[in-house]
């Protein structure tokens, strides 16, 4: 599913952000998906992230792609990771926003989003959403940490439109999610459930928005 929300965007990303734009991207994990994206739309990326041991990785993969020269992996605290300043042609970001606690933190980090932005700047992200109340009920089940974070509704919905020009917004899932790991039937599940009730802020998996800084 995340595979498809990515790729879904790919055109309008190439357009938007095209070669040679410097990018910053905000939580890189392992660094696989920055060097593809590094690769396939030639983007110079300054990457932030708070564990050091996914920085080790993603180093690691940027010599075996022979990208060092163009990715900057970055680590510190999360007080650190937020202060940082720069101006940058796009901001990238998988899900991260959502670990803010209150409505007011996740506020907030729009805002020092929007400052990181070159005037006409693109804001690319890709959050998990609040879902379904089975959704909700199952992460209650398996103790997710995160289920009464900030995850995407139309509460958040509402703080990106009061400072950012949205390019592009899609959602996925609702309960499809639950066949991804067989392809065929989460492709049969995802059409049925957008024929039956289609996906909106406040019930889908994913969310993903492109947006650009409002002057």
């Amino acid at each position: 599913m995340w595979e498809r929300a990515i790729r879904d965007v790919l055109p309008a990303i190439r357009e938007l952000a095209p070669p040679g734009s410097r990018i910053l991207e905000i939580g890189y994990g392992n660094g696989l998906l920055t060097c593809y994206l590094c690769r396939d739309l030639g983007w110079q990326t300054v990457g932030l992230e708070v564990d050091r041991q996914a920085q080790r990785r993603a180093q690691d993969h940027a010599e075996q792609f022979g990208l060092s020269d163009l990715l900057e992996f970055r680590c510190g605290d999360p007080e650190e990771v937020f202060q940082h300043h720069g101006q940058y042609d796009a901001v990238f970001i998988k899900t991260v926003l959502y670990l803010a606690e209150t409505l007011e933190e996740y506020s907030h980090r729009l805002e020092w989003i929007y400052s990181l932005l070159k005037p006409g700047g693109v804001f690319i992200n890709f959050e998990t959403g609040r879902a379904n109340a089975l959704t909700q009920w199952y992460r209650r089940l398996r103790r997710r940490s995160y289920t009464d974070l900030c995850l995407y509704s139309s509460l958040i919905e509402a703080l990106y439109e009061a400072r950012f020009d949205i390019i592009e917004r899609r959602y996925y899932g609702g309960l499809s999610q639950f066949l991804s790991p067989v392809p065929f039937l989460y492709c049969l599940g995802s059409r049925l459930e957008e024929y039956l009730r289609p996906r909106q802020a406040d019930n889908s998996f994913i969310a993903s928005i492109i947006a650009r800084r409002r002057e």
